[in-house]
């Protein structure tokens, strides 16, 4: 064979030939293929393989050289101790234990067990890596039925571990499950479990739970109590149906259906136990002693803490020592403040909290009586505040400040104005009814003086105040209405303490806290709260002058009963009817807040010892009394410097100026500027010496009376414009003389006269005759007399008075 040009082509079969490679295939073209793939991904793969080969070779380290240990003791007291490490009070819960055999216990609280805690129960052999997936996938869906443990390995963790919440104590508590499975079947499994888990309120033990929530035995369990039960058990404390019946519902509701949906119970028998009501025992008391008698609210709160962060069995079984803020000296002073006030078992009920500069709670009473009323007045238990009246006006007051607007600005003060606000009109009187004229905005938080705040909240607007009382250390929400200037949003005394104290620290705020570590039996640290931090809520300048203005409040306002013998500041509050009495105050080093009131309704606070309670009275006592023991052996300290600016005046200043001369029937046109506050009306007022009278007179009888001119100008209503502007008429008739020009302001109580007047002249008008008598009568044109005729010029101003509540009548406030 040839090719194309004629030479021979080389014999396929011969001996030189090389056969042509043929194309991979199978496996051998699956490596070729991932072959660059590899050279990325063999580092990361021989790193996972290592990782597998580690965790088997510590697995089986683990498996050969943990034994399951005794199981550990029970019912450890935790121990509360003051700052300076005085035992303050002991958290024992010996609680009921009672133990039955697995045949003593229904069948149904079995079923409702498992339904809640692990469900695989029967299927695993101590660790359930599907529960574990399947605790996770729960997380991110909300769906929390059941958690990733399972029972053998809670048995494990309550009888030979503790609650550190370390990857190494999973790991031997996952080691130990697995050899407690292959040392113990199932039923003994259940049955330790079911005689030594906790159910709260002191009961360890199916049994021991059974006869604290309904007088009955674990044998006697119907489904849907032994669903509430087993509910329990993820957080015996907060599910108590006497602490949240809803939720203690919505997790039994939860343990029914899931043993429907296993089986155990039918549909039918799952709606009956769904629609059965919850009734349980009323809850014993608190497994509190007060090693001195003091601060039992305090406790109480602090072990609320404790059991939300580390569970209730952690809390009564580890021996903790718990370190608080407490200063036991300040406590007593503190109760002993309030005793000595309120002595009478029919005196109101009394809450104070006090808080030094670093934040931390020194004393805490949270009620006259705790075996009389358990209720924490102090922290606002269950969400629970009361109105805190004119204590809530610096926040109103620095909300000014932020915007501009200086102490030193006047209002005018009536004893009752309305304003035109969003809602519609809103009328707001000052207690007593008393007219303070116009006044300064730092005179009126003196003397709190409600008419003139309510127009100081409306250059601001209430979310302005809203927004900044969170700030400053209000933790709840509070709805952005005009009256909250006046304090109508409840609070509590905590609350007010950190608002207080953030103004204290130059308006950095840092959030109370009671407890600074908590250590185990042994010594080991299991909680070391995060320190509060540090943060502005307002400028320096700001909050240094709000304290300015409010240290002129003992001095000569309404809190002159708690004054000290040092620098300090404080703002009395009482609510509508007297139905709460406040006392807010500080130093640089120190805040405290007392409350008096009665905890539930409304209603007036009763007299004591035959004096009015306000927030000037009992409260400031009780507070004066206790902040000269807690300060006793604290040096005094001065206030920083408040900013000058922010204490005058900082609105224009009021003038009035109007035309100079006019002839009579001219315009007078006036200018006006200062008038801001004039929101409901602002007008003038053209007031002179006489009018031309001209009318017959009988022989032998003198003229009548000249009479006055009194002309108003259109008004300018809803306007908060500082300049105004106005023209009015000169009646034609007026005579040659000299005219006055006053601006009528309506704040929102009325016309009243304020500021300057203006003067103008009228000159003569060159067209003017004098006419003469005749014999039988006589018509006689009377004119302005001057300096020599001894006449008497008669004007009718308004008048206008300004008064301030003179020191000793003006205790109380709105």
């Amino acid at each position: 064979m040839t090719d194309e040009n004629g030479a021979p082509e080389p014999d396929p079969t011969g001996p030189d030939h090389e056969p042509a490679a043929e194309p991979a295939s199978g496996f051998a073209a699956f490596r070729e293929r991932a072959r660059p793939a590899w050279r990325w991904l063999r580092w990361p793969v021989y790193g996972l393989a290592a990782l597998f080969v580690l965790v088997l070779v510590a697995g089986a380290w683990l498996w050969t050289t943990t034994d399951l240990p005794p199981a550990r003791s029970t019912s450890a007291a935790a121990v509360l101790l003051d700052r300076d490490g005085n035992e303050l009070a002991l958290l024992a819960q010996e609680g009921l234990r009672l133990e039955v055999p697995l045949e003593e216990i229904a069948p149904v609280a079995v079923d409702a067990l498992i339904a809640a805690e692990d469900q695989r129960f029967y299927d695993h052999g101590g660790i359930d890596p599907l529960g574990i997936a399947r605790a996770v996938w729960n997380n991110v869906t909300d769906d929390s039925t059941q958690g990733g443990s399972t029972l053998t390995q809670q048995l494990v963790k309550n009888a030979y571990l503790n609650d550190d919440r370390t990857f190494s104590r999973k790991v031997r508590e996952a080691v130990l499950a697995v050899k407690l499975e292959r040392t113990e079947d199932k039923d003994q499994i259940l049955e330790r479990y079911l005689n030594t888990v906790y159910f709260g309120r002191g009961a360890y033990g199916l049994e021991a739970a059974a006869r604290t929530y309904f007088d009955s035995t674990a044998a006697d369990l119907s489904a849907e109590r032994a669903a509430l039960l087993m509910g329990l058990l993820r957080s015996p404390s907060r599910l108590d149906p006497g602490e949240d019946l809803e939720a203690s519902q919505q997790r039994r509701d939860a343990v029914l259906s899931a043993m429907v949906d296993m089986g155990t119970l039918t549909p039918e028998e799952g709606e009956a136990a769904i629609a059965t009501p919850i009734e349980v025992t009323v809850r014993a008391a608190s497994p509190t002693t007060l090693q001195e008698g003091v601060a039992p609210h305090f406790v109480e709160h602090v072990r609320g803490l404790l059991i939300e962060e580390l569970g209730e069995q952690a809390l009564y079984d580890q021996g903790l020592v718990v370190h608080t803020t407490l200063d036991l000296a300040d406590q007593r002073a503190a109760e002993a403040s309030v005793a000595a006030h309120l002595d009478d078992p029919s005196d109101p009920q009394a809450a104070l909290v006090a808080v030094d500069r670093t934040g931390a709670v020194r004393a805490w009473v949270g009620g006259r009586d705790f075996e009389t009323l358990q209720v924490d007045l102090a922290g606002g238990a269950g969400g629970s505040g009361r109105q805190p009246g004119s204590t809530f006006k610096p926040v109103t007051l620095a909300a000014n400040f932020e915007a501009g607007n200086g102490a030193g600005e006047q209002y005018p003060a009536p004893a009752e104005i309305t304003l035109d606000v969003e809602g519609g009109p809103w009328t707001v009187t000052n207690a007593g009814g008393q007219d303070y004229g116009v006044i300064t905005l730092a005179e009126a938080t003196v003397n709190s003086v409600n008419t003139v705040y309510a127009q100081a909240l409306t250059k601001v607007g209430p979310r302005a105040v809203a927004d900044l009382a969170q700030r400053l250390g209000i933790r709840r929400e509070l709805e952005a209405e005009p009256s909250i200037a006046l304090g109508t949003e409840e609070v509590s005394p905590l609350e007010m303490a950190s608002l207080y104290s953030t103004l204290s620290r130059s308006g950095v705020r840092i959030d109370p806290f009671v407890i600074t570590e908590v250590e185990n039996g042994d010594g080991r640290t299991v909680w070391d709260p995060e320190g509060p931090e540090e943060e502005e809520a307002v400028e320096p300048r700001i909050a240094d002058t709000v304290s300015a203005v409010l240290a002129e409040t003992p001095r000569s306002g309404t809190a002159r009963r708690a004054a000290l013998d040092r620098p300090m500041a404080a703002k009395t509050g009482t609510t509508q009817n007297n139905a709460d009495a406040w006392l807010a105050g500080y130093t640089p080093e120190y805040t405290a807040i007392v409350w008096v009131g009665n905890p539930e309704g409304n209603d007036p606070i009763p007299d004591v010892d035959g004096q009015v309670v306000q927030g000037g009275t009992i409260p400031a006592m009780i507070w004066h009394d206790f902040m000269v023991e807690a300060l006793a052996d604290v040096p005094p300290t001065e206030f920083p410097e408040p900013d000058p600016e922010l204490l005058s005046d900082t609105s224009p200043p009021m003038e009035l100026t109007a035309t100079p001369s006019v002839e009579p029937g001219d315009a007078v046109d006036v200018i006006a500027n200062g008038y801001q506050m004039c929101r409901a009306a602002w007008f003038v007022v053209l007031e002179g010496p006489t009018s031309v009278v001209e009318q017959e007179v009988p022989e032998g009888q003198e003229p009548p009376p000249p009479t006055p001119v009194l002309v108003e100008s259109q008004p300018d209503v809803d306007s908060d414009e500082a300049t105004r502007r106005a023209s009015v008429q000169m009646p034609a008739t007026a005579v040659p003389g000299t005219y006055q020009v006053s601006a009528r302001c309506d704040a929102g109580a009325g016309p009243q006269q304020l500021g300057p007047t203006a003067t103008v002249e009228v000159r003569p008008d060159p067209s003017a005759t004098t006419t003469t008598s005749s014999t039988t009568t006589s018509t006689t044109t009377t004119t302005e007399p001057d300096e020599e005729q001894q006449s008497t010029t008669t004007t009718a101003p308004e008048a206008t008075t300004t008064t301030q509540a003179p020191p000793g009548q003006q205790d109380d406030e709105g």
